[in-house]
């Protein structure tokens, strides 16, 4: 199906790691072997965290607006608009890594430069406090075309394994550009960002410390060796696809034998190397089920993660002209299993579930150049990648004049941006 060379590893043949050491959930264990494991938090401590963040969040209001007034009304709007967008869920646990707490996939670690920014970004949502708007808080960016997996939903299927067209100091360029404009998070795609690993690696080492930095990825190839250097690069959190509890329904969904241990052994060595592990569903309609869902989750507790993402599949790439979007009762019944796992307390050592087709339905798409942006392996920017319309180029136009272009027209899925926030 792919010549040899692309289903090799990065830097020889593929090799497993043994067993799985699932007793990375318990602490003892982690501890007298030395390692230093990312772990959820809640109870007291979390109650403790949230105090400091939210005195945090005033103290950038306080700077920003220079009236206690407003950052205290900029501080109450914020956290009703967050528990908005999960359905009014009052959050009960964090997650703890490398010295640092996580609230949700797309919110960068506090303490840090990167959370701060984000922040001050958020709270110019509620009051302007300076004339320009850098309101952009992440941006997905393919950094190459190749991949060795054929995955069944894959939105990037018409370029899969093209020739690249991004070099080197044009990753360098478009991630300094939009570091330019605050960024608060940068989350590396592709095809499989890893095929490209050594330049990933000289991105991060480049970048100002400023911002977060993921990578969304099959978890192929991802042995200890490539986490730690990653790590060691400025690395904040991977986050892996996992499209089925059953073994072999996903190597089935992802089109390469094996690839479910690709993803248990990524997980095991993301934690390793205390990054934080996000895991990312696509729900088809083969998939919702109530008992599909739960064993699900079952499965991500016992990985070790501290973020699940939900997405629901979309009618383009491989799926173009496919009739794959869920009915209302499959939507139905993941809302409200998204809402128990976050809301009952039953389930306070379960990953923070989160499902943005959720808010998208009942607020707003945080794309369309809003919040987020998709920039593909050619430079192009697009409002999302399942919005497959190119409005610009990152390297030979204005990051501005895209967004500005992306704003103007909004979400073809869902309504517009037209709230205050």
């Amino acid at each position: 199906m792919f010549p040899d060379k692309e289903l090799s590893d990065l830097n020889g043949p593929l090799e497993f790691q043994g067993p799985i050491d699932y007793e990375i959930k318990n602490k003892k264990s982690t501890r007298a072997s030395g390692h230093s494991y990312s772990e959820m938090v809640n109870g007291i401590e979390f109650i403790v965290i949230r105090i400091l963040l939210q005195l945090r969040t005033f103290q950038i209001g306080l700077k920003s607006y220079r009236n206690p007034l407003i950052a205290i009304i900029g501080l109450k709007k914020l956290i009703d608009f967050r528990r908005s967008i999960h359905g009014n869920v009052k959050l009960n646990r964090v997650v703890k890594s490398d010295g640092r707490y996580f609230f949700a996939l797309n919110v960068p670690g506090w303490p840090s430069k990167a959370f701060d920014q984000f922040m001050e970004n958020s709270l110019n949502r509620v009051y302007s406090f300076r004339p320009e708007n850098k309101h952009l808080q992440t941006m997905i960016f393919a950094i190459t075309k190749k991949c060795p997996l054929r995955c069944e939903h894959c939105f990037e299927w018409n370029t899969l394994n093209d020739k690249e067209v991004l070099t080197l100091d044009d990753l360098h360029m478009i991630t300094e550009r939009f570091q330019d404009r605050g960024i608060g998070q940068i989350q590396f795609s592709g095809g499989e960002p890893l095929q490209r690993i050594d330049d990933l690696i000289s991105v991060l080492k480049v970048a100002k410390k400023e911002t977060d930095f993921w990578i969304l990825t099959s978890g192929y190839g991802l042995n200890i060796e490539k986490a730690h250097l990653l790590k060691e690069a400025g690395l904040t959190g991977v986050d892996v696809s996992l499209d089925h509890w059953d073994p072999d329904a996903h190597n089935a969904f992802r089109g390469l034998p094996n690839s479910y241990q690709w993803v248990e052994q990524a997980s095991a060595n993301v934690r390793k190397v205390d990054l934080v592990l996000g895991l990312t569903l696509c729900a088809t309609k083969s998939f919702v089920t109530e008992e599909n869902l739960w064993r699900y989750a079952d499965l991500t507790r016992q990985l070790g993660a501290g973020f699940v993402q939900i997405l629901e599949p979309r009618a383009v790439g491989h799926y173009a002209g496919k009739a794959v979007d869920l009915s209302s009762d499959q939507q139905a019944l993941i809302e409200k299993f998204y809402l128990e796992i976050n809301r009952n307390k039953k389930y306070i050592d379960y990953p923070t579930f989160m499902y943005p087709a959720y808010h998208q339905r009942e607020i707003e798409c945080f794309g369309a150049g809003d919040r987020y942006v998709y920039v593909d392996a050619d430079g192009d920017s697009h409002a999302c990648p399942f919005c497959q319309e190119k409005l610009g180029n990152c390297i030979t136009e204005s990051i501005d004049k895209n967004i500005e272009k992306m704003r103007e027209k909004g979400c073809h899925k869902f309504k517009s941006v037209d709230n205050e926030f």
